[in-house]
């Protein structure tokens, strides 16, 4: 077994869970305290001192619904999201720590090994913001965030190891709180992401909503009282959504349920059958429909004219509506892919593949004289490579054909978003100037030249904006801020003046900016400090206070 191991943790919007690749080189993901393997994502604040998460917490929701926070991964980067309990303010970041320490504080328990190194994953359209977010309560959490990785493609990897011949898949990720669907070439030791899209209001919870609503309405019927009287009592709608999650899921082997709602003395025998199950959701199915068929048309336009299969992953696809739905809908073979630790397990791959890519690096290092930070294994000679890749896989006691086939799989992602600059236009109104623009490869570095808007202008504002259009020029009204920096000149400049600007956006799809003086050499550089992301001090002091906490 390797002497570090890099966890891969799927954070999701209602359950979670944690991966590891074992001392077979197979991804495995790990059973939390109660022996299951995914937890649910939902905090208890029970006292100043003490966190409870995961199922204890969910149990409990309908009685302490004020002291508890479920689905916090809709609100990451939200920067009007915040809560107070026992007198100490929250934001999703904080949140999103617990939910992670009780992955981590579970894995530790059954592996006997420090969760110190972490892959986590996010939606494919998540923005930067939202990236940043996510990566901050890794950091919150006492945890070394390697990467933040889109969901579909930690998926294809974990699919894309047990396959053989080359295929473009397309993942349909349905979860309990987003939906992503993402096309992917898989070609030889390439994993090429096409195009991305989704929704991230969309999910499972819609499905139990529905049912909720139906509920509260036969038992209006039945009673009189207004279906809003059951949603504005937070306990009872508590009940309900639990009780809705438990039909949902029997739905998929049943063809009827019965539940029994309870509101000011009165109980109502509510029958939900299966085909109303579809009926009152099939807005929902059709949407994930909607938004499938606009992805596939963007492959169409990229030359991907033919899909060999849709890979179903996250737990709401085990809903017969999907599978039957997305069998008769689209031309292509349907496939059901561990929909539940997919995710995890290609994160845990993942890291597993950086990690043995820094083994490698290391003993090339040491065999050419350099730093391993400097080696670029590409240019470096390939029998040297080879005797690093034996040698790392005698350590490991891995089989080399193996190791050879994880560290030279390439994983290329697209941007889920265009990215630009605030500008004046020729027509004299501010818009955004796209330098990157959505589905394009990362990492990615593009360099503009504007001009100064003023004679003796002083400064310029950078204000960087994120949109999903595909064009070079977008309206402010379609643009959300990412942030902005300050660009100060040497001295007051004539109008027209030359600035360079440049977007440098990782592979992890955190951007950043540098800015540059054309006439004066100054420069200003940025991973922008914008309201929906804690500052530095702000994670110091929140990491402290959290860390002492009990997490249970």
């Amino acid at each position: 077994m390797s002497e570090k191991t890099v966890f891969g943790i799927d954070l999701g919007t209602t359950y979670s869970c944690i991966s590891h690749v074992d001392e077979h080189g197979k991804p495995v993901v790990l059973q939390n305290a109660e022996g299951d393997v995914t937890t649910p994502s939902v905090v208890y604040f029970e006292n100043p001192d003490n966190i409870v998460v995961g199922l204890a917490a969910k149990e409990v929701v309908a009685i302490f619904a004020d002291q508890c926070v479920s689905t916090i991964k809709r609100a990451m980067a939200d920067p009007h999201w915040e809560r107070t309990f026992h007198d100490q303010t929250y934001h999703p970041q904080d949140v999103s720590s617990f939910i992670l320490r009780k992955l981590a504080g579970d894995a530790e328990q059954i592996t006997g090994r420090k969760v110190e190194d972490v892959v986590i994953t996010c939606p494919a359209y998540f923005g930067v913001n939202e990236k940043e977010a996510t990566k901050q309560a890794g950091v919150l959490a006492g945890l070394n965030v390697l990467y933040v990785i889109p969901e579909p493609t930690a998926a294809a990897l974990a699919y894309g190891m047990e396959q053989e011949g080359d295929q473009v898949i397309l993942v349909y990720d349905l979860g309990g709180g987003t939906f992503d669907v993402t096309l992917i070439e898989i070609k030889g030791s390439e994993i090429n992401v096409i195009c991305t899209g989704g929704d991230h209001q969309l999910g499972g919870k819609d499905w139990d909503d529905a049912i909720v609503t139906y509920f509260t309405e036969r038992f209006a019927e039945e009673t009189g009282t207004s279906a809003d009287a059951l949603l504005e009592d937070q306990e009872t709608y508590q009940e309900l959504l639990n009780a809705a999650e438990r039909c949902k899921k029997s739905l998929s082997s049943r063809g009827s349920v019965i539940e029994a709602v309870r509101f000011g003395g009165e109980r109502v025998r509510v029958e939900l059958t299966r085909e109303a199950f579809d009926q009152i959701t099939a807005q929902y199915l059709e949407r994930t429909f909607s938004l499938t068929d606009q992805e596939i048309e963007k492959a169409k336009q990229k030359g991907y004219g033919k899909i060999d299969k849709l890979l179903l992953v996250g737990g709401s696809t085990f809903m017969p509506q999907v599978i039957e739905g997305t069998k008769e809908r689209f031309p292509f073979e349907v496939r059901q892919f561990d929909p539940n630790q997919a995710v995890a397990k290609g994160a845990a791959i993942f890291g597993y593949k950086c990690y043995l890519d820094e083994q490698i690096k290391i003993h090339v290092a040491g065999q050419t004289g350099t730093e391993s930070g400097q080696v670029d294994l590409d240019e470096v000679d390939e029998g040297v490579v080879e005797e690093a890749q034996q040698e790392v896989a005698r350590r490991h006691g891995l089989a080399l054909p193996g190791l050879k086939e994880l560290v030279e799989k390439k994983i290329t992602n697209v941007t889920s978003k265009s990215f630009g600059v605030v500008v004046i236009n020729q027509d004299d109104r501010k818009v955004v100037a796209n330098l990157i623009q959505i589905d394009s490869k990362v990492p990615a570095a593009v360099t503009q030249q504007f001009g100064t808007y003023e004679e003796g202008q002083i400064q310029a504002d950078l204000v960087c904006m994120e949109n999903k259009l595909d064009r070079e020029e977008a309206e402010l009204d379609d643009c959300q801020e990412v942030g902005k920096a300050v660009l100060s000149f040497g001295r007051p400049l004539p109008q027209s003046s030359p600035i360079e600007i440049t977007f440098n956006l990782g592979p992890d799809g955190l951007l950043e900016l540098k800015g540059r003086d054309l006439t004066t050499g100054n420069e200003v550089e940025a991973r922008f400090e914008t309201e929906s992301i804690m500052s530095q001090e702000e994670i110091e002091a929140a990491k402290g206070r959290n860390l002492a906490m009990k997490v249970a």
